[in-house]
């Protein structure tokens, strides 16, 4: 009995290495998709091995005490809990694949600078072991890239201002929020810049987009084709701005 429960043990453990494995950083790594399952697939594995852990402990304690039908009992129940959580992953998974935009996981990046009153900005450094800058859905890498990964249940997920919101920032069609080692900048159409009133633009491959911050990022991974993003906020004319990437 012992030797099934260190069986079914590393079992589970392999499956939940699995998941990681395929689902990168797990539910922040799924796109909207939040409201379509009862439980996140970390749930269901939280849930899955805490009844496992509970059942062995159980097997440890009782072992000796137990009828050889008490241990069939116990010893199926271990292959319910490991079917129950194998069957909720596989059939999401698939169903979210079916029922996605992108009809399967991606990995988009985008290029992009941030300029404010002619000085370049950087976001704020990453912190902990991540190096990531937002989350496993929409992040950068402190590379100017930005990254999409995922499953994308609805392209709006992979709006502009959905990367702002992640780094914990905004953008809007009069200005936008950084958050930067020396705090959050925030710049709105009509704030002074170099003694003159300045406004925000937003070129995506040279060319001046309008509402920038439902603009969805193209669906490719190398860069180009994928685009190059140039955010600028400047008190001078149009005629003036370089819209390309440096």
């Amino acid at each position: 009995m012992k030797k099934r429960s260190i069986i079914f043990a590393l079992v589970l453990v392999i499956l939940s290495s699995l998941i990681v494995l395929s689902h990168g950083d797990s539910e922040e790594n799924v796109l909207n998709s939040s409201d379509l399952y009862p439980l996140s697939n970390w749930a269901v594995v939280g849930y899955g091995s805490l009844a496992f852990g509970l059942v062995i402990a159980y097997i440890l304690l009782f072992n000796n005490k137990m009828s050889e039908i008490q241990k069939k009992a116990v010893f199926y129940l271990l292959i319910l809990i490991c079917m129950s959580v194998t069957i909720y992953l596989v059939v999401t998974t698939v169903h979210l694949n079916l029922v996605s935009e992108s009809k399967g996981p991606v990995h988009w990046h985008a290029d992009y600078e941030l300029w404010v009153c002619d000085e370049e900005l950087e976001l704020y450094e990453p912190k902990g072991m991540s190096n990531m800058q937002g989350d496993g859905a929409f992040h950068s890498h402190d590379d100017n890239r930005l990254h999409v990964e995922g499953v994308i249940v609805d392209m709006k997920s992979a709006r502009l201002s959905v990367f702002f919101n992640a780094i914990g920032g905004s953008l809007s069609d009069d200005g936008m929020e950084i958050p930067t080692d020396n705090g959050i900048i925030k710049v709105h159409d009509g704030d002074m810049c170099n003694n003159l009133p300045g406004k925000l633009y937003v070129f995506v491959n040279g060319n001046l987009t309008e509402h920038a911050d439902d603009y969805v990022i193209s669906p490719y991974e190398q860069v180009p084709p994928g685009d190059k993003i140039k955010f600028i906020f400047t008190e001078k004319p149009m005629e003036q701005i370089n819209p390309n990437l440096k």
